[in-house]
């Protein structure tokens, strides 16, 4: 991402009561500045957890390469075929303010279990990771989650964006378990290419080639129906289009500053709208998918 924001890891941070002040209107940027100003407590710190984190580290210590260094960062544990010192480097140089930031505008619930988080600096470094862990039958080339072992998997040869779009997987999955897939891999797929804020507590999308695939589909008039998109297959055929649409509609709601909002209607609603079109809906402030897709598709035309 060069000179943008490093993103990469969630760090031990917990900002409590914060989904009840955020429902407050006006509240967010009171939020944001006491969170800037807060001691953040380790999350989690009690005796069995930090034994699971350490029983989990010689686990993992185990299985992967001879050359590779795992340690214990509660609530993570972090591996790497880099030395330790650039392991320290990454969390406490990107992990607490990329968590302070994802904290702050969507999640709340903190992990109740170790998050195995291995990074891989060269492509040989990661295809003997993943075959060694028993993943070679995954296609990513940039990198995994297991939701079953809340495992990361990152090849950093191919671009820090890899790691935040993982990164909140793994932390969505936490906090919002029955996120529409649509929504979990925009969510994800938005913090590819993203910067922090001026105030360091938001993560703030940038303009990258899904946008590209967009607006050729537009300009050729074979965007599918937002409605379809939203309740059919996002695997498929379509996938790197469904990520372009789904990526593009995250950007368009953070944009119009309704992102957050849209995140906790949909957590909230989950049972009643499971494909979260309603809520989408609800946030920009029409009746239907369709008021939202001509308003979509107007910001997609601006950006011709």
């Amino acid at each position: 991402m060069g000179e943008h924001a490093r993103i990469l890891l969630l760090g031990p941070i917990v900002l409590i009561g914060l989904c009840y002040a955020v429902a407050a209107p006006g509240s967010l940027d009171a939020v944001r500045a006491g969170a800037e100003r807060a001691i953040l407590p380790p999350l989690p710190s009690d005796a069995p957890f930090q034994q699971r984190c350490a029983t989990l580290a010689d686990d993992t210590r185990r299985l992967l390469p001879d050359d590779w260094t795992v340690v214990v960062a509660v609530p993570f544990i972090l591996g790497s075929n880099a030395t330790a010192e650039e392991i320290e480097h990454w969390r406490r140089d990107i992990v607490i303010p990329t968590a302070r930031a994802l904290q702050v505008d969507y999640f709340d619930t903190p992990p109740s279990e170790p998050i195995t988080i291995l990074i891989a600096t060269t492509d040989a470094a990661y295809e003997e990771c993943v075959t060694q862990l028993g993943h070679q039958g995954r296609k990513e080339y940039a990198g995994i989650y297991s939701r079953a072992d809340r495992r990361l998997v990152l090849n950093l040869s191919t671009g820090e964006g890899t790691l935040a779009h993982e990164l909140t997987h793994a932390l969505a999955h936490v906090d919002f378990p029955d996120m529409p897939e649509w929504f979990d891999e925009g969510l994800a797929s938005l913090h590819e290419d993203s910067e922090f804020s001026e105030d360091g507590l938001q993560l703030i999308g940038l303009q990258n080639w899904r946008g590209e695939l967009l607006r050729e589909r537009f300009q050729q008039g074979t965007l599918p129906p937002l409605e379809n998109f939203i309740t059919g297959e996002f695997s498929g055929p379509q996938a790197a289009l469904n990520y372009a649409i789904a990526r593009s509609l995250c950007l368009f709601l953070q944009q119009r500053g309704r992102l957050t909002a849209f995140y906790r209607k949909s957590r909230a609603n989950h049972e009643i709208d499971p494909t979260a079109g309603w809520s989408l809906a609800a946030v920009l402030g029409h009746e239907d998918l369709v008021g939202v897709e001509e308003e979509f598709h107007a910001w997609i035309q601006k950006r011709q």
